[in-house]
């Protein structure tokens, strides 16, 4: 069965809540995360844009 990010995220955020982690210190993990990824991608956009 294929799953979607969303599935695959939801489960692991369950599991780690479950395991004891505090839900705020794992969202703030996450958005870090997420900010680091998409703001990485971003930088490369902005630099293509820059050198045509």
């Amino acid at each position: 069965m294929k799953q979607s990010f969303k599935d695959i995220l939801e489960a692991m955020v369950r599991e780690r809540i479950a395991a004891g982690e505090d839900p705020l210190d794992l969202f703030e993990d996450l958005s870090r995360e997420a900010n680091l990824v998409f703001g990485h991608y971003n930088l490369e956009y902005e630099l293509g844009l820059m050198m045509k």
